[in-house]
C-alpha cells in the first residue's frame, strides 16, 4: 500500500487479549493491515493502535456481522473493494502518467478544478472506477512532488515505451484537454505539448 494519508478499510469488533493478559471488547476502523497485525482507530481508547491477528480471540464485521475467522483474508477482500485500492494502483502501476499530467497542469503555476475534473475523467477511463471524483485525483497527484522539466521527459519516454497505445492516447488527449481549460496557452504548456505530441503520438 501506499504512503497516502490512510483511510478506513472497514470496521472490525474483536475480542482481544493484550500482552498483560487483559481482555477487553473493542470496535477497530482498520486503515492499513499485513499478514501478522492491523492497525486503526481503536474504539475503546480512541487512538491508533497495532492488534497482532494471534491476539485476537473473536472477531465480526461490525458493518455486516460477519463471523471473520481468517482476518488478513477478510481485510484483503474488503481493502480490493476500496477506491482507495484503486488509487494505490495506479500510484504503484501508473506514477509516470501522473507525473505527466501533474506536470501539465502546473506548467501554468497551479493546478485548477477544471484540470483536476479533466484528470479524474482520464482515471476513470483507465480504471474504470467511477468513484475517482476531483477530490480523489487531487489526493493521487500530490502523493508526487512536482517533476521538472527534466523529470516530466523522462516520465514521458518511460509511459512510451510501455507500448499501451490506448493508455498512451488517453493521456495525450487529457494532457492537451488541460492546456484547454484556460484562456491562454502558456509557453511551458506549449513546450509539454509539443514534446507529448512528438514523444506520444497518436495519429
Amino acid at each position: 500500500m501506499s504512503n497516502r494519508p490512510p483511510n478506513t478499510i472497514t470496521t472490525l469488533t474483536i475480542c482481544y487479549e493484550d500482552f498483560g493478559g487483559e481482555i477487553t471488547q473493542r470496535g477497530v476502523s482498520v486503515t492499513d493491515f499485513d499478514e501478522e497485525q492491523m492497525d486503526g482507530l481503536c474504539h475503546l481508547r480512541e487512538q491508533r493502535r497495532t492488534f497482532r491477528y494471534d491476539r485476537v480471540l473473536s472477531c465480526v464485521n461490525a458493518n455486516t456481522g460477519e463471523v471473520v475467522s481468517n482476518i488478513n483474508e477478510h481485510l484483503m477482500s474488503n481493502y480490493k473493494q476500496t477506491l482507495r485500492y484503486t488509487l494505490d494502483l495506479l500510484y504503484r502501476n501508473h506514477p509516470d502518467a501522473l507525473k505527466v499530467l501533474l506536470y501539465v497542469a502546473k506548467a501554468d503555476g497551479q493546478v485548477r478544478a477544471p484540470e483536476l475534473k479533466v484528470i479524474a475523467g482520464f482515471l476513470k477511463v483507465l480504471t474504470r472506477d467511477f468513484r475517482i471524483d476531483e477530490s480523489a485525483a487531487r489526493e493521487l497527484l500530490y502523493a508526487f512532488d512536482a517533476p521538472s522539466l527534466h523529470g516530466f521527459k523522462v516520465s514521458a519516454g518511460k509511459v512510451a515505451s510501455r507500448g499501451n497505445a490506448s493508455t498512451t492516447r488517453s493521456l495525450l488527449l487529457a494532457c492537451r484537454a488541460i492546456v484547454n481549460t484556460g484562456k491562454t496557452v502558456t509557453a511551458v504548456e506549449q513546450e509539454a505539448l509539443d514534446y507529448l505530441g512528438k514523444r506520444l503520438p497518436i495519429e
